[in-house]
């Protein structure tokens, strides 16, 4: 298949490994021209846990006009407030029978890519890898979990199949779901990062370092049932216990930081507003509280506005 990633982030960056290894033809597409140089003279550097170091020369460009295209797939791995700009970016390659993908983080990057592709079928899934870009084109893979694909509608199903095919030689471990099941991972994870992204980002704490303060570790907890309670008022039941100790082992095993940290200490904006502010718009929607998701969403964007990332 013919695979352009749009986005040449820490998360990006997994997934074109992913799909190269299993025999496709990726190129990434990426608007930070110090990303796309570094790729392209050396390119894309990825460090995994064990020390091994895997290096994939693919093209990289800021001009997806440049790629001969339509390609198969296009694959959205950006910031959630940067999702419409990218996708009105990818549209030089995508054509009739293009695949539009995501794995991004939070609720309403589907509703996002349907605006802007009414006509494409649209694959969602999630990913609970642990990357992060520690120099332009350089990254580094410190944990591995499993990834889910499944379609937005259950008529694109064996479209997910095709997909799924193209990732599982890469060795990694690939789940195919239906809509429904799908549509339940993608609620599990964002229950995951409500419950962790904005409090690491205000902490301070990489992700195995909250293990030994167990206050925090509550207030991850309590986040994680408040999201649960907010994903059952959208018919998607949760297990609040097994959802919460699911987060703790995960903090125990991932290492690095996680990505709302790494763009803290980047000095970028945040998708708190696909985390946090989702949950507050389901919570305004339901006419429910939520204190704890509204008060970390208020925290992180005055971090963002302190440092003018954020108006």
């Amino acid at each position: 298949m013919k695979v352009a990633v749009v986005g040449a982030g820490a998360m990006g960056s997994v997934y074109g490994a992913m799909f190269h290894d299993g025999g496709n033809e990726v190129a990434f597409v990426e608007v930070n021209q110090a990303i796309v140089d570094a790729i392209t003279a050396d390119g894309a550097i990825i460090t995994r846990r064990d020390g091994r170091v895997d290096t994939y020369r693919v093209p990289a460009t800021s001009d997806p006009s440049t790629l001969p295209g339509p390609v198969d797939v296009v694959l959205f791995q950006v910031k959630g407030f940067a999702t419409k700009a990218a996708a009105e970016l990818a549209r030089p390659i995508v054509g009739p029978d293009t695949i539009v993908m995501t794995l991004q983080n939070g609720l309403g990057n589907e509703d996002v890519l349907r605006e802007v592709y009414p006509d494409q079928p649209i694959l969602l899934g999630i990913s609970v890898h642990s990357v992060s870009m520690t120099a332009p084109g350089r990254y580094l893979h410190t944990g591995t979990r499993n990834t889910a694909i499944g379609p937005a509608d259950e008529a694109w199903y064996p479209l997910a199949e095709r997909v799924v095919a193209a990732l599982l030689p890469s060795g990694y471990q690939v789940d195919l779901e239906h809509e429904a099941g799908i549509r339940r991972e993608v609620f599990a994870k964002w229950v995951l990062n409500c419950g962790s992204l904005p409090t690491f980002a205000i902490t301070g704490l990489a992700t195995d370092a909250v293990n030994a303060h167990e206050q925090v570790l509550r207030i991850c907890d309590e986040l994680t049932r408040e999201a649960c309670e907010l994903a059952a008022l959208e018919g998607v039941t949760l297990d609040a216990d097994e959802r919460a100790a699911y987060n703790r082992g995960l903090f125990q095993t991932a290492g690095g930081k996680a990505s709302m940290l790494q763009d803290i200490e980047a000095g970028r904006r945040t998708e708190i507003d696909t985390i946090s502010g989702a949950a507050v718009r389901l919570a305004d929607k339901h006419g429910v509280a939520a204190p704890l998701s509204r008060a970390l969403l208020a925290l992180v964007q005055g971090r963002e506005a302190a440092m003018g990332v954020r108006s």
